[in-house]
């Protein structure tokens, strides 16, 4: 199937591990070239190296925080320099904050916020006029399942993913005349090394093998397993693709079922 992302250029953030790494990796696989961008050098390097043997294609790696503004900015010129212009944006950057909602401090709710919430509105900001010259582009917004289900110590992340979402379907709206669609996806539990971490906090604080952590973590799952980061890659790609030409403005769960609610 051509999905028709030869010589594009896409932009991820938070890409140099977890969905945004399987992301970038997928799209350069599809003939996009990528701009990858993480806060740790690192990782950053590492994996922009695995891309570019793996698939040829030219990989930027750009380390640059998305709570900061003037990084953002930076890191969209820098794109635009190097590969001269911009087709996709996979805003995925991200931080989690567990905690009860009385022991939330108003920094731990400005971190989240700035990053996700105010990271997504700026990278938007961005890349649109740079989308608008090369006549569209594409913008996928990495949410979370938070947005959909009540989680005890996951506050910021429910109302952050509930934002990104909202601002999927208002910028669609606003931004689609110019062939500029904007979706959001909603992951659920997903076996990323930041879930990993999770785990092991969760196994070592009940006292239990890590083994029994994640059959615990998936006993609510229908399908009976954690998502693949890989999977929630699959319909960024999708998305982003001229297959997908008329889906705009919606927010799509890549979940295995995880919550039991029915959403139109």
């Amino acid at each position: 199937m051509d999905l028709g992302l030869t010589d594009k250029v896409a932009i991820i953030t938070g890409g140099s591990k977890g969905i945004g790494r399987f992301t970038a990796l997928s799209l350069a696989q599809e003939g996009v070239d990528v701009a990858i961008c993480a806060r740790g050098p690192e990782a950053l390097e590492e994996t922009a190296q695995e891309i570019r043997s793996k698939t040829g294609r030219r990989v930027l790696a750009i380390k640059a925080d998305m709570g900061v503004p003037d990084d953002i900015k930076s890191m969209v010129a820098s794109t635009v320099t190097e590969f001269g212009g911009v087709d996709i944006l996979i805003n995925n950057a991200v931080t989690s904050i567990q905690a009860r909602f009385m022991d939330l401090t108003d920094e731990d709710w400005k971190t989240h916020i700035d990053l996700k919430i105010m990271g997504y509105v700026s990278c938007s900001r961005e890349v649109i006029p740079h989308m608008q010259r090369r006549g569209g582009g594409r913008i996928v917004n990495i949410g979370g399942i938070a947005a959909r289900r009540v989680y005890e110590r996951l506050f910021t992340n429910g109302v952050t993913n509930s934002a990104v979402a909202n601002l999927a379907k208002n910028l669609s709206d606003q931004f689609a005349a110019d062939n500029i669609l904007v979706n959001c996806i909603h992951p659920g539990s997903t076996f990323t090394p930041r879930l990993e971490e999770g785990m092991a906090r969760y196994a070592r604080s009940a006292n239990i093998s890590y083994a029994e952590a994640i059959r615990r973590s998936v006993a609510d799952i229908p399908i009976g397993r954690l998502v693949r980061p890989e999977e929630v890659a699959d319909l960024a790609v999708y998305l982003v693709s001229n297959r997908a030409d008329a889906i705009a403005g919606q927010s799509i769960a890549v979940d295995g079922n995880e919550p039991r609610g029915i959403y139109y």
